[in-house]
């Protein structure tokens, strides 16, 4: 099975996304450096060379679109979205 068959295959590489989980591991490491979540959420972001860390939304938007008739063009397509991360200029 293959692209001839109607087969898609490709693949979102999510940066740091604010989900519970990572939220909550943020949230303990702010209590150990004096509760402010909103320093660390920033500082995280700078150690990373990213302006902000990623929202649900944004990979729920970029999957909605990969599995949409807007994206049957794109085949073998591997999409980094971690706001720049891993290819910062």
């Amino acid at each position: 099975m293959g692209i001839q068959d109607g087969v898609q295959v490709n693949a979102i590489n999510p940066g740091r996304v604010k989900t519970d989980r990572l939220k909550q591991l943020l949230a303990d490491e702010a209590v150990q450096h004096g509760g402010d979540m909103n320093a660390t959420l920033e500082a995280v972001a700078r150690k990373s060379n990213i302006v902000r860390l990623g929202e649900p939304e944004d990979i729920a938007n970029l999957a909605a679109f990969m599995v949409s008739p807007q994206s049957r063009y794109m085949q073998g397509a591997l999409i980094d979205l971690d706001g720049g991360q891993t290819k910062t200029i």
